[in-house]
């Protein structure tokens, strides 16, 4: 990979098929990346439409790593809910075989200048599982602060229940 570029680009609807299949493979590679149980049943078309009404939003994006024509990373943002329409979600996952090489930090950052730029949002939040240091020190360094005073369990992909934390960001 040293020799190729990786493009961190938001996500178009040209992307759904591959988007799909990436979503999918992550779900496998990790237990601290949770997707939607309803991801099986999202056809191409379903996903295409999601992107295209996502990318119509202030508060609601996506990024995706590609290198090449290979969809290696996605990032996210998410807004809440409703009743707390400032606050973004995020989740940020790549591919197993590219870890290491700073693609969820670059997705990060991409995420933090949409929020910062583009969005309304006025705080990105996530939640990060204990065990997953990499990720924690990541969040750190860009400036997500943690704000629950003591881990709490969250159940991951294989049913356990692991301890994790909320950390934010104001943008």
């Amino acid at each position: 990979m040293a020799a190729e570029v990786v493009d961190v680009r938001p996500a178009e609807p040209a992307d759904a098929a591959q988007l799909l299949a990436l979503l999918r493979q992550l779900a496998t590679e990790s237990n601290t990346f949770t997707v939607d149980d309803g991801l099986g049943e999202f056809s191409e078309a379903d996903e295409r439409a999601q992107i295209e009404q996502i990318t119509r939003t202030t508060t609601n994006t996506i990024f995706v790593a590609a290198l090449g024509a290979e969809l290696i990373g996605v990032g996210t943002v998410q807004a809440t809910d409703a009743l707390v329409p400032e606050r973004g979600e995020v989740g940020v996952a790549v591919l197993k075989s590219y870890w290491g090489n700073g693609l969820g930090s670059a997705l990060v950052e991409e995420l933090m200048a949409w929020a910062q730029d583009f969005s309304t949002l006025k705080t990105l939040f996530l939640t990060v599982q204990t065990r997953n240091d990499r990720a924690v020190k990541l969040y750190q360094h860009l400036g997500f602060t943690t704000v629950t005073a003591q881990p709490y369990l969250v159940v991951d992909p294989t049913g356990a229940q692991v301890p994790a934390i909320d950390m934010t960001l104001t943008v």
